[in-house]
């Protein structure tokens, strides 16, 4: 799908209060080993979100190299031990990438992929997607009503991509953001 058309679709879902604040932006480089895609999302004409193919394949062979220093075991037991929180919540082969997008680290391919699907998701299923993306662009987007926004209720283990854009969202709505406290 073009990315003009992806563009308009997304830009036709976000809700009146950010439309004119909230940006998103593609370029692609040519680099002699292939092909770069870089997405990013401005609010007032600052960065606020950023996915690089070439950032996200250095950050992936970061992880592998702090995994390589914390043990020798091998895969998949070498992620378990060292990110044992991701145990039972993605299978092996999603396990790095995981780890990945709870750090804010984000493949552009990936983004790309769920700004072509987003469109035709109820805000209910955007909401409650395992892809953070999803989650967080159903936070600014206009079919999200008051009263859900309201009810909304994240712990601290939430990714940071979805916490900024719920704090956003509650700022431009007038809704004091729901704060947890651990007990």
């Amino acid at each position: 799908m073009k990315w003009t058309k992806v563009k308009k679709d997304m830009g036709n879902l976000i809700c009146g209060k950010l439309k004119h604040r909230l940006s998103i932006h593609l370029t692609k480089y040519n680099v002699s080993r292939g092909e770069r895609t870089r997405i990013w999302i401005t609010l007032d004409k600052k960065e606020v979100f950023n996915a690089s193919s070439a950032e996200y394949l250095m950050e992936h062979d970061n992880l592998w190299e702090e995994v390589k220093r914390k043990t020798s075991k091998p895969f998949p037991e070498c992620l378990y031990e060292c990110f044992p929180e991701f145990i039972g919540q993605v299978d092996d082969m999603d396990y790095t990438a995981s780890i990945l997008k709870h750090r804010g680290v984000f493949n552009a391919e990936h983004v790309y992929g769920a700004f072509i699907q987003y469109p035709q998701l109820t805000i209910h299923r955007a909401l409650n997607s395992e892809n953070i993306i999803l989650q967080a662009l159903a936070l600014v987007d206009r079919r999200l009503g008051k009263r859900t926004l309201e009810a909304l209720r994240y712990d601290s283990n939430v990714p940071p991509l979805i916490m900024q854009f719920y704090e956003l969202r509650c700022e431009v709505d007038n809704i004091t953001p729901f704060k947890h406290t651990p007990s």
